[in-house]
């Protein structure tokens, strides 16, 4: 697959998964959360799928710039600051939460999902610059 499709790809999950997370999260409360394991699993796993798919957008980024891949999640998003600006130092911290919530599973953490949610006009801007990167900029 060209590099710019798969770009397109993967800012296209990112906006359908931004969508996808707003509409559970609006029937998901706090207590629903913590007392029903398939609506935890269903935000974990979709928080999970938004940070990752904002690092593949970074990798890509970086690749079709010919730079490296950096050996951190956090890292990797950083790398992209030359490439899509001030955007990538607030959302390269989200990685921490990703982290939490699927590493740290028998620790229920409904901040992690709180603090996502915050950061979702952040994460749609990035997606935004994301889909006007041109590697000849």
């Amino acid at each position: 697959m060209k590099p710019e499709i798969k770009a397109e790809r993967l800012v296209s999950f990112l906006e359908e998964t931004i969508a996808y997370f707003m509409n559970k999260i609006e029937k998901i409360d706090r207590d629903r959360y913590f007392a029903d394991r398939d609506s935890r699993n269903i935000l974990d796993k979709t928080l999970n799928d938004l940070i990752l798919c904002i690092v593949d957008i970074a990798e890509e980024c970086l690749k079709r710039k010919g730079l490296s891949i950096p050996d951190t999640y956090k890292d990797t998003v950083l790398a992209c600051y030359e490439l899509l600006g001030e955007i990538v130092l607030k959302i390269a911290p989200l990685t921490k939460h990703r982290n939490e919530t699927i590493h740290q599973y028998l620790k229920m953490n409904w901040q992690n999902i709180v603090t996502v949610k915050k950061k979702i006009p952040d994460i749609r801007e990035f997606a935004a610059k994301a889909k006007e990167f041109s590697p000849g900029e």
